[in-house]
């Protein structure tokens, strides 16, 4: 997966396509923004379709305070995005965290995802996914649910 791999038509697409929203999430969060600890929320009409990225540095130590600090932060951020969703109905999200370190950490990773769809369902918007980006790529994380059911 690779930005590199987008068509000159990627906006025309619905970002529910998993490879195609990695591809997007890897274009969106750059190396740098991966280096110095990113979250970006990408913003999809109610079709699916990609229409605006927001980026939102992180305080350098977000990836060492562990359990129950990194949930407030996602949630302090989120809660800078949310009143904006709610002006346009039917708005889904995508959520990248762009990281430094390893391309797996399952703790901090799985923290991320959980809290964000905690919030994201408690506040009423849809999430299209759950991706992390690190300096070896782009993954993306099965939304708490599925790794329940799993």
């Amino acid at each position: 997966m690779s930005f590199e791999d987008l068509t000159p038509d990627w906006t025309d697409q619905p970002l529910s396509d998993p490879v195609l929203a990695a591809d997007v999430v890897d274009l969106m969060v750059s190396l740098g923004d991966r280096r110095r600890g990113t979250f970006t929320v990408l913003l999809c009409d109610p079709d699916d379709h990609y229409r605006a990225t927001v980026i939102i540095e992180l305080p350098a130590e977000f990836d060492h305070r562990g359990p129950g600090r990194n949930t407030r932060t996602c949630q302090t951020v989120l809660d800078t995005v949310i009143p904006a969703v709610h002006t346009a109905p039917g708005t889904g999200l995508i959520l990248a965290l762009g990281r430094p370190g390893p391309a797996r950490w399952p703790d901090l990773d799985n923290e991320w995802t959980h809290a964000a769809t905690a919030i994201c369902t408690t506040a009423g918007i849809r999430l299209l996914a759950f991706y992390v980006a690190t300096r070896e790529g782009v993954h993306q994380l099965p939304a708490p649910a599925a790794t329940a059911a799993a």
